[in-house]
């Protein structure tokens, strides 16, 4: 839906690090056939078939901020979805090109890089201070 990968660009480039533990340590059901899910509380305050709409047009505006090309400002349809942005966008401690590059995404040529670093656990690279917290105990 978008909220992963936006929330963690705001988070690290307004100074968070971001850590992956090597084990689960947290999760989640996603299939609770009892429950609301969001999408469903979606139809409840708005009407039925709005979900997917809504969510398009927030997908634009998350495109926007991490600098799709086809999401640039003179090619979204809808100007409005950037009304308050720069409220809710990145932050100004790291740029966002930094943080592409950490995690392997592309956004111009839509490809994912393979980060050694994350899928064997080591020390991602400018973060080496930080190693003692990567040591096995």
């Amino acid at each position: 839906m978008g909220e992963e990968i936006i929330m963690s660009t705001r988070l690290w480039t307004s100074g968070y690090d971001i850590f992956s533990p090597s084990q689960s340590v947290v999760g989640h059901m996603y299939v609770r056939r009892h429950k609301p899910k969001f999408w469903e509380s979606v139809h409840r305050a708005f009407s039925p078939g709005v979900h997917n709409p809504l969510q398009a047009m927030v997908l634009d505006r998350i495109k926007y901020q991490l600098g799709y090309p086809e999401s640039s400002k003179d090619m979204l349809q809808a100007k409005s979805l950037l009304t308050a942005v720069e409220q809710y966008s990145m932050g100004t401690e790291r740029p966002l090109e930094e943080y592409l590059k950490l995690v392997g995404l592309n956004m111009t040529t839509k490809e994912v890089t393979i980060t050694h670093w994350c899928e064997e656990g080591k020390v991602p690279p400018g973060f080496e201070h930080l190693s003692h917290l990567y040591e096995e105990s």
